[in-house]
């Protein structure tokens, strides 16, 4: 295997270098446990978009065809395909206009690094899937600053090209029309769209792309699976993945963390490896390409799989973590590529309660659930509530309900049934016809 992702504590961490790729269910071979003993991606050759700061398309880790090549475009000065960019032949670059983007940064290669750096060549690192290839589409500087109208260009053009999977590391607080629109087109082409929850420790609901619907809003964990402090967090993270001293592959004569000016940075500290290759980051941006790798890969295992089932089979396989059930931390839970690409894509079962409010109806006040329950097959659910902040114990708080709803009213509660503290629990548990059950849990504080 690939030196750095068998070493261990070359920075003086505790943990394996590629710990993240490890965490995830990528494994030596021979184990049976690895998820490269399912599919490597190289038998279907899959299309991963990103969009960021470029590529350094030379870079010894990344086999030559890992990198995109446009089959309609030749060298000639002419736009060959007609798709209205002259000589794209390995993407575009957004930020100068032209068909070069190369990467004055390390952001963008870095995310293709962990996406599909060259596994199994006895050098440097290992990538999530070997057959990926990345399509760089270069929306960034080399500060990492871009235009919303270049990263919706660039989102099109993915769609027209033949990306399946689309990733997404750049983020600000607020979200274009044109963005919007732009993944709104991509969703409705079958694209799966895998976007960094961002590094604000804030509400990813309120952060650019990450709360748009239709995307997979990817949370960063530690080592212990946990959130870490800086990943935004919210109703709109749907898993989450890896992300801290995330090693990878660095761009030629690039260093983004002292460009970014990180407190506390030393030029160089991140750097790794006799060659200075290989590059150490932490970030929700290094979370996400981990989900657009195994995304990409269970495109490659079944070409046939659309979108809702590739990302069903993500969410529905992923560790859970952090307060049990769909949470605003870690979403759904970690992501587990071995058991996604071992997971039923028509299988799911959901429980979430989205909010819970306090109306009032004919002169009386009312605590009104509102979430989803649902699989598909619904055998029942119901609605548990548990005294403080952490309940010893959980009682029935509602009667079995067997029809399955989604982002509907559940149930309405009197007040009154709340009585002995101003803070209870609830616990929403749906139940699968084969057992299987999911719970979700609120916080519900009167008073």
């Amino acid at each position: 295997m690939d030196p750095l992702f068998v070493s261990s504590g070359t920075w003086g961490q505790a943990t394996f270098d590629q710990w993240g790729l490890r965490k995830i269910g990528f494994t030596e071979l021979g184990t049976g446990k690895s998820g490269w003993e399912i599919t490597t991606g190289v038998e279907h050759p899959v299309i991963v978009a990103v969009i960021d700061t470029g590529i350094d398309y030379f870079h010894p880790d990344l086999r030559p065809e890992t990198v995109w090549r446009n089959p309609n475009e030749r060298a000639n000065g002419i736009d060959d395909d007609g798709n209205g960019y002259v000589d794209d032949l390995i993407g575009w670059n957004f930020v100068d206009g032209d068909n070069n983007p190369w990467d004055r940064c390390g952001h963008g290669t870095h995310v293709s690094g962990v996406i599909a750096a060259w596994t199994g060549n006895g050098e440097g690192i290992a990538g999530v899937n070997l057959g990926a290839r990345i399509m760089s589409l270069k929306v960034l500087n080399f500060i990492g600053r871009g235009r919303s109208s270049g990263i919706a260009s660039a989102i099109y053009y993915a769609t027209e090209n033949g990306a399946r999977v689309i990733n997404l590391s750049v983020g600000s607080k607020k979200v274009s029309q044109a963005e919007r629109q732009a993944v709104e087109y991509a969703h409705r082409k079958g694209v799966v769209i895998v976007v960094a929850s961002g590094n604000t420790g804030s509400n990813a609901n309120e952060f650019g792309m990450a709360g748009i619907e239709d995307v997979i809003t990817v949370a960063a964990t530690d080592t212990a699976d946990k959130r870490i402090a800086f990943s935004n967090w919210g109703t709109a993270v749907d898993i989450a993945a890896p992300g801290e001293d995330i090693l990878s592959l660095r761009a030629r004569r690039t260093d983004f963390a002292r460009v970014a000016g990180i407190e506390g940075y030393t030029a160089g500290q991140w750097i790794v490896g006799t060659e200075k290759r290989y590059y150490r980051a932490s970030g929700t941006s290094f979370a996400a390409p981990f989900v657009s790798g195994v995304a990409s890969l269970l495109i490659a295992m079944n070409p046939a799989l659309n979108a809702e089932q590739v990302t069903r089979m993500m969410l529905q396989s992923a560790k859970d973590t952090e307060t049990p059930g769909i949470d605003q931390l870690t979403g759904y839970g970690r992501l587990d590529a071995a058991a996604a690409l071992r997971a039923d894509p028509g299988f799911y079962v959901d429980a979430e309660i989205q909010n819970v409010q306090l109306i009032e109806r004919d002169s009386k006040r009312l605590i009104q659930v509102i979430g989803t329950m649902d699989a598909d097959q619904f055998k029942q659910a119901w609605i548990e509530a548990g005294k403080g902040e952490n309940p010893s114990s959980f009682g029935e708080a509602s009667q079995i309900m067997r029809e399955p709803m989604r982002d509907s009213v559940l149930i309405e509660f009197d007040p009154e049934r709340f009585t002995g503290s101003n803070k209870w629990i609830l616990r929403l548990i749906t139940e699968h016809e084969n057992g299987r059950k999911r719970e979700a849990r609120f916080t519900l504080t009167l008073g």
